[in-house]
């Protein structure tokens, strides 16, 4: 009886330090994992705070840029604005020139109507055909003088706009430098 109570004496011994072994075993197993996660976790908490102060940084960039973009715009249009302006004055400038050509010209037929040289009856047929000439070449030349300053206002108006937009298109495709 003594050999029985030796071999499960000698089980209890053996089971109590195997179990002992595995607890220290799985104890240090658990904090060498806990350790690496531990480590671990601050890592990614290192990358995933670099990740968001490298996206709120692009973020400003391209803030930043759409704001430049915006005011190189604004400007553009404020000054695109002053030359219509000042276009819109050269225009009115040219047809006050235009008018007091137009005046003119209307003065010279009175005067070639009513002139005395016009009334004598040897040189009326003449006078007449003259003085038809000169009506038909004033009118022609109010007319193309007319059509000029349209098509001059239609090509100010064409080149501000192309100005316009190109230097739109500049100000918005040039990078952030």
């Amino acid at each position: 009886m003594k050999a029985k109570y030796a071999v499960v004496i000698c089980l209890f011994v053996g089971a109590s330090l195997g179990s002992a072994g595995w607890a220290i075993h799985h104890n240090s197993y658990e904090a060498g994992k806990s350790a690496s996660d531990q480590e671990w976790n601050t890592k990614w908490a290192n990358r995933d705070l670099a990740d968001k102060a490298a996206q709120l940084a692009q973020e400003k960039a391209q803030r930043d840029e759409e704001r430049r973009r915006k005011d190189e715009t604004e400007e553009i249009v404020r000054n695109a604005e002053k030359e219509k302006q000042n276009a819109l004055a050269e225009a009115a400038a040219a047809n006050d020139v235009a008018g007091r050509l137009r005046g003119a010209l209307a003065d010279i037929r009175r005067k070639l109507a009513a002139s005395e040289t016009g009334k004598l009856s040897a040189n009326v047929a003449s006078r007449q055909t003259a003085a038809e000439a000169i009506n038909m070449l004033a009118d022609l030349y109010e007319e193309s003088d007319r059509r000029a300053g349209e098509l001059a206002q239609y090509a100010d108006a064409a080149v501000s706009a192309g100005s316009v937009c190109e230097r739109t298109y500049d100000a918005v495709t040039r990078s952030v430098e």
